[in-house]
């Protein structure tokens, strides 16, 4: 994976809404009980702000798809995608998310926080960086460490 998708992507909004899951699609959408490479997405809608996840498909296309639909937004989008390992995403008091995947979920957790102390690459809002940033979203494939 290139150092974008390790670091994540983080962006600016304006507030938190409702987060929701997704749970696992039906077989003939890439779902696998056990076994192989398992992949996973969390979705984010930026009109709503909700979140999604979607954990143990055979495909990233398929993870990022089930995440999506579960976004609840017609502006959802896969804000992070991983394999065999966790995603999660974090927000600071000042509304903007981050994302970020690892091995492990604490791991994970705080590739997110760091994403947006780190301005996920594309913001510079100075010391008040981060402020009050905390996980939340975390979600893991069943092979992760």
């Amino acid at each position: 994976m290139s150092l974008l998708h390790k670091a994540g992507v983080g962006f600016a909004v304006s507030s938190l809404a409702a987060i929701v899951g997704a749970g696992p699609a039906a077989a003939d959408d890439g779902f696998v009980a056990a076994g192989g490479d398992l992949y996973g997405a969390i979705a984010v809608s930026r009109s709503t702000f909700h979140v999604a996840y979607a954990v143990d498909y055979t495909n990233s296309g398929g993870a990022d798809s089930a995440a999506v639909d579960g976004c609840g937004g017609g502006d959802c989008y896969a804000i992070v995608n991983f394999a065999n390992a966790c995603g999660a995403v974090s927000q600071s008091s000042d509304g903007r998310f981050g994302a970020g995947w690892a091995g492990t979920r604490v791991e994970a957790e705080q590739a997110a926080l760091d994403n947006i102390k780190n301005g996920g690459g594309k913001l510079d809002l100075g010391s008040s960086q981060g402020a009050g940033a905390r996980v939340v979203m975390t979600a893991c494939t069943s092979n992760a460490r």
